[in-house]
């Protein structure tokens, strides 16, 4: 994590102090006892903000004075028993200026408000001085009941406590006690957006972290975050529902065991930081990143010629990937931008000149991988399980691999020119992409298609002419004439006798206009729906990304690149 609690900053002096009838703000009792002279602060410097006017009680006080923070919550109690109608009393902490007080903050002011109360019932504090002065009636203090209450105990014991078990619990009486825990402060978490298509990646090892007593929906999503799973595919894979996903995802995050990444696919880009020097000047940086790209030794990954032609089975549900070859897209290409399930589907290839069909799921090509067994983490830990390894790929090669990444080739190109480095060196790209936007030695460069006004304004003027014409076409009954309704009906009965009931055909509605299906393949060409081309034109008009577009409409890059062609020309500008 990357910021790590490291405990809480110790009290300096604690006192207590009321306002005395004829000697005014004093101080009580203090400890360490004579802590304020050894340390030169001065009293009655601050006593009007210790003891200060009826506007500033009730309220948390925190001051600076020289090199110290004073924090504190005066109270007054009003009543005409008193000797001056009121009674005035402060428990004060002094801590070192520029430490974190927060956490006692809440601490301080329950301390205070209970007190109050205390005092109100049972005039404890003001009957604990042992003094008639307070009272207009001297014959108060001997109505006094046997009480062992001590405040120069109190503030001893909850100066040691606190600062030697960061809690106390302290009895007053019968009936009360102090109890005080600390606890350390973190910032509210801010609003996440994260979408089904997110790609979480664990930098921490969550096998130390796990906890039996964390919410089921956590535990059984846990095994699943492999950085490589989509949210979307964890909900399916740990049969949990999505929106449950998303938010413990949201806790994991906060709490900086994970951070989110997009879906890897051969057609991102991706760029180098300007923090990729750091990578050699960093020899941990370096060695973690070897450590964690190479490949088993005997993985069979490494045994595939880079021109494979995927054997697609009919009786499963996989999704058929194209060629590795040179032009084609490679072997780790998504078909759906949605999801990751390819990721961990099994694949079947066979190779140029083989006759044999040879089962390649992704468990067997990483003989020794399990669910979440490696991670990284943002303070230069790193976690993997005991692999074999002939060598490691020399750092100089690596960095070549991140700096050759730029805006003007995808991943699938860069894959092509630097095949042979990444099978010598037993590199997985996969990871090598992965380890570098986790430690923001690179990013990704989105694309965005781009139109030009005139053609969406054409759009949408064609979407709202065809509402138009739909509303016109919703006719009332009563003004339907006789003639007009029987020709109307004629038609409908011919659209509907040349209706096939094929299961390929489009449905029709009983006016014989057909409903919107989500895609028409005519001649080889995609046919836009109209809610298809409803939301390529708001998506147009927000600027969004390709990776947004092809969520909204769940279909991969390249059939979305098909539909937009089919409302006009576009440019791709990649950022």
């Amino acid at each position: 994590m990357d910021r790590q609690f490291k405990g809480f900053e110790p009290i300096h002096t604690v006192f207590y102090s009321n306002f005395h009838p004829t000697e005014g703000s004093k101080v009580c009792y203090q400890f360490p006892p004579n802590n304020l002279q050894n340390y030169n602060i001065n009293f009655n410097s601050v006593k009007n903000y210790i003891i200060p006017k009826p506007q500033l009680c009730h309220k948390l006080l925190t001051m600076k004075y020289e090199n110290y923070r004073i924090v504190s919550y005066p109270v007054t109690v009003n009543s005409q028993s008193y000797a001056r109608n009121f009674f005035s009393f402060n428990f004060v902490f002094i801590f070192p200026y520029d430490c974190e007080t927060s956490p006692y903050e809440p601490a301080i002011a329950r301390l205070a408000k209970m007190f109050r109360v205390l005092e109100e019932q049972n005039q404890i504090l003001s009957l604990a001085e042992n003094d008639p002065i307070f009272f207009k009636d001297p014959s108060t203090l001997s109505s006094k009941p046997d009480s062992n209450f001590s405040i120069q105990d109190l503030i001893m014991r909850i100066y040691q406590d606190l600062n030697s078990y960061s809690e106390c619990l302290i009895p007053i009486n019968d009936a009360n006690t102090v109890d005080i825990k600390l606890f350390p402060l973190v910032p509210p978490p801010t609003a996440i957006q994260l979408s089904v298509d997110a790609v979480p990646i664990s930098v921490v090892n969550m096998n130390k972290v796990i906890d039996l007593n964390w919410d089921p929906t956590m535990l059984n999503i846990l095994p699943f975050i492999d950085g490589l799973n989509s949210i979307s595919n964890i909900s399916k894979l740990s049969d949990s529902d999505s929106n449950l996903v998303i938010e413990c995802i949201r806790h994991l995050i906060y709490y900086k065991c994970v951070i989110i990444t997009d879906i890897f696919q051969f057609s991102n880009i991706y760029a180098p930081t300007n923090q990729i020097t750091t990578f050699l000047s960093d020899p941990k940086l370096s060695y973690d990143c070897q450590l964690y790209v190479t490949l088993p030794k005997n993985a069979d990954i490494l045994k595939l010629p880079f021109n494979e032609l995927p054997i697609s089975n009919s009786n499963s549900n996989l999704t058929s990937t194209t060629n590795l070859a040179r032009g084609g897209t490679p072997y780790h290409k998504k078909t759906n931008s949605m999801s990751s399930q390819n990721s961990t589907a099994n694949r079947l290839f066979m190779s140029p000149g083989r006759s044999s069909i040879t089962s390649s799921p992704v468990s067997s090509l990483y003989p020794n991988r399990k669910h979440s067994e490696s991670s990284l983490s943002s303070d230069g830990q790193f976690f993997r399980s005991s692999d074999k390894y002939n060598y490691l790929p020399t750092r100089s090669t690596l960095f070549d691999l991140y700096r050759s990444l730029n805006h003007a080739i995808t991943i699938q190109t860069w894959y092509e020119i630097n095949y042979d480095i990444i099978n010598t060196n037993n590199i997985d790209i996969r990871r090598l992409i992965k380890f570098g936007i986790t430690k923001r030695l690179i990013y990704r460069v989105y694309s965005y298609p781009i139109m030009s006004d005139n053609k969406l304004k054409d759009t949408r003027i064609l979407k709202k002419d065809n509402k138009d014409s739909k509303k016109d076409f919703l006719l009332s009954t009563s003004d339907i004439k006789f003639d007009v309704g029987d020709k109307l009906l004629n038609s409908i009965y011919k659209k509907l006798s040349k209706v096939s009931f094929d299961s390929t055909s489009p449905s029709h509605d009983m006016l014989g206009s057909a409903t919107s299906v989500d895609k028409t393949e005519t001649k080889g060409k995609y046919t836009l729906s109209d809610t298809e081309r409803e939301m390529l034109v708001e998506a147009l008009d927000n600027f969004e990304s390709f990776d947004k577009i092809c969520v909204r409409l769940g279909k991969p890059r390249a059939e979305v690149e098909l539909l937009l062609r089919e409302i006009g020309e576009y440019k791709i500008i990649n950022i």
